[in-house]
């Protein structure tokens, strides 16, 4: 077990250096800022990223919006379990829920800890470099004191770090407390004045991230194209959004044909190739968020493309029109138009292309799956590892 005096805030940077899987590409890249204003809950999540986690994946509930949408503005963890369970079931349908906090036990979450999905305002699931999955979740509802009492009664260990209650558990899975929620639960922050919770079953995701909150380290608010991306996502329900220069060379067409083109042959994967090749080239981008809004009661599907320039959004916007229209499911091997999605309008907003779609039969779900889209997300389809690597070297 770490103690308090390992997370001081000199040692806490060069541990998250340590753990990343490359460190920064140019410090051109990562230009940083001072002072900027966090407006939204996006960009309250950026803001307790460190930078030096460079490629984070981010999936991100909006639960006050989506209790709005479905007319379940007074829903807490005290309402009837089948009015939470409604809740749950419109995440499968004309809703979705990309990070649901110990939503599989809804049953009793709430009788065990005292809170559930229901009491969220809203919350983020965050895959950082070389640690496991961790948790922010803002709390609309209940006593934070009684929710600490709950970890000290059951044997907690208890600190203060970086100024917020630290609560501590060994791995045992003869608990009953533990078999119905998550890991990340043995290791928790309680930031009581801003009602969030920070979650991870490694004790250093914990602390990297309150040593951002703290404002020990620069964190991903602090860069503007970031910040940028995240006001265009204001207004989502539920996103998943991956950040980093190395985004772009994890959606590689060549596979994905690799894929289509296996047996049985397949007419419109063949289509795609000759799209593909004979089409103007991709470009890289930096950021790439799939997600939803709700408008007049209707899902409505957003793709992002975020790139360093406007120029570069611009040259991008006609490819990247024409895969969405022709675009292969490598789950299906049918177009997207049949399976995931109709474009609608596709547009360049500030440094991004944005393409606003609706999905097929009405479920946001779809548009999350990302190995359904990876042909449309892919960097270039002339050598993706170089194009990629000029990111690096932008600006």
């Amino acid at each position: 077990m770490l103690r308090s005096s390992d997370y001081r805030g000199e040692d806490i940077e060069p541990y998250c250096a340590r753990t990343c899987i490359t460190r920064l590409l140019t410090v051109g890249f990562f230009v940083l800022v001072s002072g900027s204003a966090i407006a939204g809950p996006f960009e309250e999540v950026l803001r307790l990223i460190p930078i030096q986690f460079q490629s984070p994946v981010i999936s991100f509930t909006n639960w006050a919006r989506i209790r709005a949408d479905e007319g379940l503005e007074g829903l807490t963890s005290q309402s009837p379990l089948e009015e939470r369970q409604a809740l749950l079931l419109s995440t499968t349908t004309r809703q979705a829920a990309p990070s649901a906090f110990g939503s599989r036990r809804l049953e009793v979450h709430a009788e065990v800890w005292g809170w559930d999905v229901t009491d969220h305002v809203w919350e983020a699931s965050l895959v950082l470099d070389g640690l496991t999955p961790l948790w922010v979740i803002h709390l609309a509802e209940g006593d934070l004191d009684t929710l600490a009492a709950r970890f000290r009664d059951r044997g907690f260990s208890e600190e203060t770090l970086f100024g917020a209650v630290v609560f501590r558990h060994p791995l045992d899975l003869t608990a009953d407390w533990l078999r119905i929620t998550e890991l990340a639960i043995l290791n928790t922050a309680i930031l009581f004045e801003e009602r969030l919770l920070v979650m991870c079953s490694t004790p250093t995701g914990v602390a990297a991230v309150l040593a951002a909150w703290a404002g020990g380290l620069k964190t991903w608010a602090d860069i503007p194209w970031a910040v940028s991306l995240a006001q265009l996502l204001e207004r989502v329900s539920g996103a998943v959004v991956l950040l980093g220069p190395s985004v772009c060379l994890g959606f590689s067409e060549s596979a994905v044909l690799a894929t289509l083109l296996a047996s049985p042959p397949s007419e419109t994967a063949r289509r795609l190739k000759t799209l593909l090749e004979e089409g103007p080239p991709l470009q890289p981008y930096v950021a790439l968020a799939a997600g939803y809004e709700t408008h007049d009661g209707e899902p409505a599907g957003l793709f992002i493309l975020h790139y360093l320039t406007e120029e570069v959004a611009a040259a991008d916007l006609p490819a990247r029109t024409a895969l969405a229209e022709e675009g292969v499911s490598v789950v299906t091997r049918a177009p997207y138009r049949e399976d995931v999605f109709t474009l609608r309008e596709a547009e360049v907003e500030g440094t991004s292309v944005v393409l606003r779609v609706d999905p097929t039969n009405g479920q946001p779900r779809r548009l999350l799956t990302w190995c359904s889209c990876a042909t449309w997300f892919s960097p270039s389809a002339r050598r993706p590892e170089k194009r990629c690597a000029r990111i690096g070297r932008a600006g």
